[in-house]
């Protein structure tokens, strides 16, 4: 851990809804656009210096052809080095970043560009039984994300709702939680603090051709009295389409290196990766992993959550945040109020949506921002993955 690693560049596609301004794009091509934004933000013709590509990528069928997608996205964007493609669920980009981190300190590499990208728009109806044929019966074509679950297992949106129940967060505070998420996106859309992150993309839909420049999922002009009103899907108990992101569509990417390497290069370090982690919990304990996350972090860099300025919990469910605060806070009431306040401070996943592949390197990017707006700090963002796996990663400005 003697080399110190770095952020030199981080961006991402504003997030489309279901079936929205992204959702005819070729995937290929919003991450390749993404990509060439976050090298050439970088400045110093950084494209010419990564050494490895990382992407984290959920679901590859979207893709014209779903196989080695990193590999196409290298390509694509110019740059002939190894590329590593990983699917670790909604963890999968932050996984991809602490590959390349690895690499890093082990000295194998100076440099990595990461990506995470997903179209959830795209995502084919498969069958398995055409292959081989169907003499009689009928044709099973299943979705894969309606809903999102694995065999053996409950739905994502069961798990949630149950971690919810576990730790005593009732449906009101979910649904609250989750209109704050919109409010705060629109405040902080009003001061301009996504211009930071933001790419804007050309696109084509059907016949239009237009800019696409902001995230298409908030809608801060709900209420908490609407929320509370959407009944609860998939067999859970607290978990409505109200508390719960989108299907969506979207990519992220960010260049890190040694910062010997971004200081002999003149570039900016925007901040630097203290450490990361992953943990791993039983499988239906979606809802409090990334706080299990958080504490591994906390432990092996010997810091305390006092410590921490910002925190990032991906709100996969309204659940996540609320229920990962509370256990961060040790069930200190006070505590938990004063974490998520600084929980989420410009709105999460609920408003901004969801595209499982890119979030992980979203959140990361939004603290490692705010945190430069108020002058430095630790942050932390964790995010939690199907069948319970967790990252965490902690940045300092």
């Amino acid at each position: 851990m003697s080399e110190k690693c770095v952020i030199v560049s981080a961006k991402r596609s504003p997030f489309g809804k279901y079936l929205g301004s992204l959702s005819e794009m070729e995937p290929l091509d919003v991450a390749v656009h993404v990509a060439n934004a976050t090298l050439e933000a970088a400045g110093n013709n950084v494209k010419d210096e990564i050494d490895q590509i990382f992407v984290g990528n959920c679901i590859p069928s979207s893709y014209e052809t779903g196989s080695v997608t990193g590999r196409q996205i290298g390509l694509k964007v110019g740059r002939d080095v190894f590329t590593t493609t990983i699917d670790t669920a909604c963890c999968s980009p932050l996984t991809a970043l602490r590959m390349a981190l690895w690499g890093i300190r082990l000295g194998e590499i100076e440099s990595a560009l990461v990506i995470g990208t997903e179209a959830m728009s795209r995502a084919p109806h498969m069958s398995r039984q055409l292959r081989a044929g169907v003499r009689i019966g009928e044709v099973k074509m299943p979705d894969p994300i309606f809903p999102i679950m694995y065999p053996g297992y409950h739905s994502v949106a069961v798990d949630a709702s149950d971690g919810a129940e576990k730790y005593n967060v009732p449906k009101r505070m979910l649904d609250s939680f989750a209109m704050g998420s919109h409010l705060k996106w629109a405040a902080a859309m009003k001061a301009g603090k996504f211009d930071d992150e933001i790419v804007p993309i050309p696109v084509r839909k059907g016949r239009q051709k237009f800019f696409f420049a902001a995230d298409e999922m908030p809608r801060p002009g709900g209420s908490v009295g609407a929320l509370e009103m959407l009944p609860p899907v998939f067999g859970a108990k607290t978990t409505t389409a109200g508390n719960a992101p989108g299907l969506n569509d979207g990519a992220s990417a960010m260049v890190i290196m040694t910062e010997k390497k971004a200081k002999a290069l003149g570039l900016t370090i925007l901040g630097t990766i203290i450490d990361q982690v992953g943990r791993t919990d039983m499988p239906y304990g979606i809802s409090w992993i990334p706080a299990f996350a958080i504490n591994k972090l906390l432990e092996r860099t010997k810091m305390a959550i006092e410590d921490i300025s910002l925190i990032e919990i991906n709100e996969a469910f309204a659940a996540m945040p609320l229920v990962s605060t509370k256990i961060l806070a040790e069930n200190d009431e006070k505590k938990w109020h004063e974490l998520i306040a600084k929980t989420n401070v410009n709105g999460g996943a609920i408003a901004i949506g969801h595209p499982v592949g890119a979030s992980g390197l979203r959140i990361t990017m939004a603290m490692m921002y705010e945190l430069r707006r108020r002058g430095g700090g630790n942050a932390v963002a964790a995010i939690c993955g199907g069948l319970t796996q967790g990252e965490a990663i902690m940045v300092q400005v």
